[in-house]
């Protein structure tokens, strides 16, 4: 074989597979959707708490968050923190404890989800909808309601009650 012989067949080749890698490309998909009036929707559940923590840091109100919750010792501010960005920015998604979990030690915070279970039993029931009835050894449902709404706007903006 001479060199031209061989040229043809490695363009030959390159040409079936730029034809493959474009068949390829056509069938991907996005995995983020667009932002529509300050909201993102996600099509990966486990990108979500990424998403979450991604938004603390660049939302309107990032500079009261980090001051007036992620830097006080209360745990009901960084609870309600994690609902009030999932309620503003994406389409108030209903949240677990686990996923509170995960937030908040990406956060730099973490609290255990024994602890934020109890918390949210005892203390903030009333600023959150449950989607089911709560069962031992199952995850429940949770999502910020219009009252939670008002009390986490109430800590960061240094309102009273």
């Amino acid at each position: 074989m001479n060199q031209e012989e061989i040229n043809k067949q490695i363009f030959a080749q390159l040409d079936d597979h730029e034809k493959r890698i474009r068949m390829l490309e056509v069938d991907v998909r996005p995995t983020k959707k667009k932002v529509v009036h300050g909201q993102t929707e996600i099509d990966n559940p486990g990108d979500l708490t990424l998403a979450i923590v991604n938004k603390v840091g660049d939302c309107d109100e990032s500079e009261e968050i980090q001051s007036k919750v992620l830097d006080q010792r209360s745990a009901e501010g960084k609870i309600l923190l994690c609902f009030y960005i999932s309620y503003k920015y994406f389409k108030n998604v209903w949240l677990t404890t686990g996923d509170i979990e995960k937030i908040t030690s990406d956060l730099g915070t973490k609290i255990a989800v024994g602890n934020v279970s109890n918390k949210i039993k005892k203390e903030l029931r009333q600023y959150l909808e449950s989607g089911t009835a709560r069962k031992q050894g199952q995850p429940t449902l949770y999502r910020l309601n219009r009252k939670g709404v008002r009390r986490f706007e109430e800590i960061i903006y240094g309102k009273e009650k």
